[in-house]
């Protein structure tokens, strides 16, 4: 078993504990925390080269482990930046070669 699929188990566990309604505190979002876990599994086996891909997925890591904590900036949403940033890091690498 690699490192990144037992950040995906861990990432499960964290979103079904989520979705039972448990919490760990007032400011800690479990699914942020997951989304961070699940993006980090997707970060790790893409680190060997930098591309604009893994920069925009490690700036999506950010905000996710950002929303986890607890941090808000203004009315933006974080979990939907971190979305946004890790679906252009899907889809940007496709359009520049």
């Amino acid at each position: 078993m690699s490192f990144s699929e037992l950040l995906l188990i861990i990432a499960f566990v964290v979103f079904v504990v989520a979705a039972i309604g448990l919490s760990f505190g007032k400011k800690v979002d479990l699914i942020a925390a997951g989304l961070a876990l699940w993006s980090l599994a997707d970060l790790i086996p893409r680190l060997s080269s930098i591309s604009l891909g893994v920069i925009l997925l490690i700036l999506a890591f950010v905000a996710f482990v950002l929303a986890a904590i607890g941090w808000r900036y203004k009315k933006i949403g974080i979990i939907a930046v971190g979305l946004a940033l890790w679906m252009a890091s899907i889809v940007v690498p496709m359009f520049i070669h």
